[in-house]
C-alpha cells in the first residue's frame, strides 16, 4: 500500500512538510539531558570526552542552579507566570540552555575542571 498519494484530515501529506518536523539536533539534546545514550559518543578520543564531561559538570553544578534560583524567585500574575506545562518542562529546558551556554561560551572553569580530569585520567602530564 503506498501511503504517498494519501491526503490526511489538514489536507497535507506528512511526508511532504519535512520543515515542521523537530530538529535533529534538538531531539538529541534532549536525549542527552534525559540520559538517554546517543550514537555521538562512539569514536571520540578521550580529550574530548573528557571535555565534554567537563562541560556537563559545569552546566549542572553551576548553571543549573542559578536558572532553578531564577524560576523560583519569579511570583508573577497568573497571566505572566509559568503555566502547569511549563513548570513541569522547565527542568530540561533549564539543563539544554545551561548545557548550550557552557559549551558555546569558553569558561575557564571548564578548562580547569577539564586538565583536573585528564591529569587523574593520566592523559596529561602533572604541571
Amino acid at each position: 500500500m503506498d501511503i504517498s498519494g494519501l491526503q490526511f484530515q489538514s489536507g497535507v501529506n506528512p511526508l511532504d512538510a519535512p520543515s515542521k518536523m523537530p530538529k535533529a539536533q534538538d531531539q538529541l539534546d534532549f536525549a542527552e539531558v534525559l540520559g538517554k545514550k546517543t550514537g555521538r559518543q562512539l569514536g571520540v578520543p578521550d580529550e574530548a570526552k573528557i571535555r565534554d564531561a567537563a562541560e556537563s559538570f559545569v552546566a549542572v553544578a553551576l548553571v543549573q542552579p542559578v536558572f532553578k534560583q531564577m524560576r523560583a524567585s519569579n511570583h508573577a500574575a497568573a497571566p505572566f507566570g509559568p503555566n502547569k506545562a511549563e513548570q513541569q518542562f522547565q527542568s530540561l529546558v533549564d539543563a539544554r540552555v545551561a548545557r548550550h551556554i557552557v559549551h558555546k561560551s569558553n569558561w575557564p572553569v571548564v578548562e580547569r575542571v577539564a586538565q583536573n580530569m585528564l591529569k587523574k585520567a593520566g592523559l596529561a602530564p602533572a604541571t
